[in-house]
């Protein structure tokens, strides 16, 4: 972890004042990020991984500044007294921003999803002239994807334990295939995604969203990505009798919480009928291929959860076939 002394190394770089304190804002497995406070005020501090290579953090901070140019509410890098945006000691790349002030997602305002498809439109508004983009990303929610997991299930089941719902899977996969195509896929509007959008990375003050931060999974994709994250980690209800805590997702998703982002993203950045149909699908697959990414991520020796996950995307399988129309509803533009 990011220790005083280290910090102090680096911030001799900067006209920040004396460090007072450091507390870590949670050890994640690739960066290292910690608050400090100086003399000065409250900056937030990154040691950023070795394999990022300084192009894609030079990218990430050219990204910043963009936004910041165009109003988005992004985090605020420092330049060093060199005027770079970035600081190597003993070969370790850092990076200082601006502390912001505010608070977590509260599922007990539900006007804050209000807010999250306004910012979430606002920032695929604000990447629209974006130069110099990276290469398309391999498709995240491509319906085809999932076929590559449950044959790897498949293999892996030895002793048949999985084999009704794996097959089941197949079929719906199918299904969802035929639904949205590689090439439907392929034709639904790309830009640089955030890559990130859940509710760790959103800072609020009351319903409004006051900062959208952590930029290290921005690429090219479809923007439908961004906008299904959102829906699955927070436009969600109370979790039905019987839902297992032990599962991929807290709850399934709430139609008027759904309803609240989706009509705040469309009066800035309109969905088309074609992309309103093609949410109903990738929300689909955001789900099947989190349980089944968490199926092959366990030992092979734990069937009964195993059964759980994969049912848990059934679950929500049979509830989107009751509920599509109202989900395509809600992402058409009124």
């Amino acid at each position: 972890m990011l220790t005083h002394d280290e910090i102090s190394r680096v911030l001799a770089h900067y006209d920040v004042g004396e460090l007072r304190s450091v507390r870590a804002a949670g050890r994640g497995m690739i960066n290292e990020t910690a608050f400090i406070e100086t003399s000065v005020g409250r900056f937030v501090i990154r040691r950023n991984r070795r394999v990022s290579g300084l192009q894609s953090i030079t990218f990430r901070h050219r990204l910043l500044d963009w936004l910041r140019q165009h109003g988005f509410p992004a985090p605020r890098i420092l330049p060093a007294r060199n005027g770079e945006t970035m600081v190597i000691v003993n070969d370790r790349v850092y990076e200082l921003s601006i502390f912001i002030i505010g608070d977590e997602f509260n599922p007990a305002r539900p006007q804050q999803l209000s807010d999250i498809g306004r910012v979430l439109a606002s920032y695929h508004r604000a990447v629209a002239g974006f130069p110099d983009l990276p290469p398309a990303s391999t498709p995240r929610y491509q319906p085809s994807s999932l076929r590559s997991l449950t044959e790897r299930l498949i293999t892996r089941d030895l002793l048949g334990e999985l084999t009704i719902p794996l097959h089941w899977y197949e079929r719906r996969i199918a299904d969802l295939c035929h639904k949205l195509s590689d090439e439907a896929y392929t034709a639904l509007p790309h830009l640089l995604i955030h890559g990130d959008v859940h509710r760790d990375n959103l800072i609020f003050r009351g319903d409004a969203v006051a900062a959208l931060i952590d930029y290290d999974q921005v690429c090219v994709d479809a923007r439908l990505v961004d906008v299904a994250d959102a829906l699955v980690d927070m436009a969600i209800g109370t979790p039905p009798p019987g839902w297992s805590t032990w599962g991929v997702y807290r709850a399934p998703l709430d139609l008027e919480r759904v309803r609240l982002l989706l009509h705040a993203y469309n009066a800035i950045m309109p969905l088309s009928r074609q992309e309103a149909t093609a949410l109903t699908v990738m929300l689909e697959v955001v789900w099947l291929q989190g349980n089944l990414r968490r199926t092959l991520s366990t030992p092979d020796a734990e069937p009964e959860y195993h059964l759980e996950l994969l049912g848990q995307g059934r679950w929500f399988s049979e509830w989107m076939d009751c509920h599509r129309d109202q989900v395509l509803s809600a992402g058409l533009a009124t």
